[in-house]
């Protein structure tokens, strides 16, 4: 299996990321013949998505997911520091881990994880398809672990 870990740095709260170009540089770059590409997101607060690269729908979504599914501004037991669990408190900064809202985003948004089949080399994605990095909490640096299986050169 063929392995690369990409290094992000996120600048802002739902910055989305187009990677597709990463992945298929990494399926270059080993010699990628035929089997699955997965990328997978270390973290709970990004999501990764197969989808459309148009600003209208990647603020659309952002406004019905910020104002209608789950507004930042909320309360959420997750961001109740008294009542946590100490052991799940970020030894960073406590304004870290008043994130519920991007906790739940991530879980109505998707798995931490994309397969992609390919074919001769390329990813076998349609006409519009791109694979997307979302940043569903601030910016900060973000991997992603690319994994190939299959055949190559």
């Amino acid at each position: 299996m063929n392995t690369k870990l990409l290094s992000f740095h996120t600048k802002q709260f739902f910055e989305v990321i187009n990677i597709t170009k990463d992945v298929q540089t990494f399926l270059s770059e080993i010699g990628a013949k035929e089997g699955i590409v997965n990328i997978f997101a270390q973290h709970t607060t990004i999501a990764l998505k197969i989808n459309e690269d148009e600003a209208g729908f990647h603020n659309d979504l952002k406004r019905i997911m910020s104002e209608n599914i789950a507004p930042p501004g909320d309360f959420y037991h997750h961001n109740d520091l008294e009542n946590r669990d100490p052991a799940t408190i970020c030894p960073i900064s406590k304004e870290e881990c008043l994130n519920g809202h991007s906790h739940i985003f991530q879980m109505l948004l998707g798995s931490a994880s994309e397969s992609v089949p390919v074919l001769e080399g390329k990813m076998q994605l349609g006409t519009w398809q791109q694979i997307f990095m979302i940043e569903l909490d601030s910016g900060r640096d973000r991997k992603v672990l690319l994994s190939f299986v299959g055949e190559t050169r």
